[in-house]
């Protein structure tokens, strides 16, 4: 059942009359500054996470392996971290059966640097093996605390 009156008009041509009319948006002004705003916004959030993220961040690698004799391996590694910071890394040899034979903590300090890429460096350290091994890895790596 819907109103009307004699004419047969429903009446919703007096709504603006009654309520007035609906906004007409954002002036092309406000928008485009609206837009610049966010996109302002988008690029410091993406910086602020990158950069925070590198901060404090330790990353390694295995970059190679020498069997020097039955009772010794050189394990090659790539240490990312930041100048200051202290880190150990647990290196291990392994046999053919990927059993342990050999394991050594070793204490990557402080170094000079001055941008981005000297955060990373390469290191040798060699292992003693209780059997002859095969190959020679990077296990974990952690900073530690001063």
């Amino acid at each position: 059942m819907s109103l009307s009156d004699s004419s047969g008009n429903t009446g919703t041509s007096d709504l603006p009359a009654r309520y007035g009319t609906g906004r007409s948006g954002m002036s092309p002004m406000a928008q485009r500054i609206a837009v610049i705003g966010a996109l302002v916004v988008a690029v410091a959030t993406a910086v602020w996470s990158t950069v925070s993220m590198n901060v404090g961040r330790l990353e390694f690698q295995d970059v190679g392996y020498t069997i020097e004799s039955d009772t010794r391996v050189s394990v090659d590694y790539e240490v990312t971290k930041d100048f200051d910071a202290t880190a150990e890394c647990m290196l291990h040899a392994l046999d053919d059966s990927y059993a342990i034979v050999g394991a050594r903590i070793v204490t990557i300090g402080p170094h000079e640097g001055s941008t981005e890429a000297d955060r990373s460096q390469y290191y040798s350290s060699e292992l003693r093996t209780e059997y002859r091994g095969v190959t020679g890895i990077v296990d974990s790596c952690w900073l530690v605390e001063d």
